[in-house]
């Protein structure tokens, strides 16, 4: 197998991340011990209902709590003058992909990660199966064209 900043030069793989509409690579920063590359994409709501309608439309398993529960939560939300804490699984299914999420409470968002193989390197296949989930996500109507 090539190195990955090979693979990450090579035609075939930046023509196949140019497809993508919310998918990039993020570089890593350096540093950190646990700092690699990853398929990222991100998916913004304009409010915190859009996130929750957004997040039953991809199938999260979620939870809300009325009051501070005792595993972590990210921020709370605010819906509605309520303050509500989302708890939700990160690792599911979406659409017959395998996805691991972080839900944005704070921005409203949605990102996934699709490195498949390793946490620090992302691979051909996984650029393919982000435009393959992107096409998933467009027949839903949450992205458009």
């Amino acid at each position: 197998m090539s190195s990955g900043y090979d693979l990450y030069q090579s035609q075939a793989f930046r023509d196949e991340l140019e497809k993508c509409q919310v998918f990039y690579l993020k570089h890593p920063r350096g540093g950190h011990y646990n700092d690699g590359f990853e398929l990222l994409g991100v998916i913004e709501t304009g409010s915190a209902e859009e996130l929750l309608a957004l997040l039953g439309i991809l199938g999260v398993p979620h939870t809300l709590h009325k009051q501070k529960p005792e595993c972590w939560c990210p921020p709370p939300l605010e819906i509605g003058g309520e303050t509500l804490w989302l708890e939700y699984e990160n690792r599911f299914e979406c659409f017959g992909f395998p996805a691991y999420v972080t839900v944005g409470t704070s921005n409203n968002t949605v990102e996934f990660n699709f490195n498949s193989i390793s946490c620090y390197d992302v691979t051909l296949d996984d650029v393919k199966r982000a435009v393959a989930f992107e096409e998933a996500l467009r027949s839903q109507g949450i992205l458009k064209n």
